[in-house]
């Protein structure tokens, strides 16, 4: 299931693939911390969504699974 990141920086938006939910985070955070804004991330159900809102879903799903 692809995830797909997103952000901008200085030089324009950057668009990245990422083939887990755990990757797309971390490649989201790194972003972060490279000074990218406007990060987001869509899942495999079309949805884009900030990180924390993105994290904050994988974790409920998480605790649901066990």
């Amino acid at each position: 299931m692809p995830f797909f990141v997103k952000g901008t920086d200085t030089s324009g938006t950057i668009s990245l693939r990422r083939d887990s939910a755990g990757a797309a985070i971390k490649k989201a955070k790194e972003l972060l911390g490279d000074g990218c804004w406007d990060i987001e991330i869509t899942g495999p159900d079309g949805q884009a969504r900030e990180l924390a809102e993105f994290e904050a879903l994988q974790s409920v799903a998480a605790d649901r699974n066990g």
